[in-house]
């Protein structure tokens, strides 16, 4: 079972993240209800030659059982760095 914490803000409204997130450059956030969730953003510098990788269709099954798992439809964002992700993300 995870540990329950909580995290308090200072007067400015900050929250300090547990250590092992502190060096996190960008988090993406989801809200829903009353409940915030934090995901840490990886980026990836350098992309592996994938052109000689066949494309294919997934099944109806596979997409089912995808769309009851994963309910965040939103696109990918493609950047090299956290800074250029962020202002992508925000138009």
């Amino acid at each position: 079972m995870a540990d329950i914490n909580i995290l308090k803000t200072d007067s400015r409204g900050r929250v300090t993240l547990p250590g092992n997130f502190r060096k996190e450059p960008l988090f993406e956030y989801i809200i829903e209800g009353d409940q915030i969730t934090l995901y840490p953003v990886k980026t990836v510098r350098k992309f592996p030659d994938m052109e000689d990788l066949p494309e294919g269709e997934l099944g109806p099954d596979w997409l089912e059982k995808e769309e009851q798992l994963n309910r965040d439809k939103r696109p990918g964002i493609r950047a090299t760095s956290p800074g250029e992700a962020l202002k992508r993300s925000r138009g």
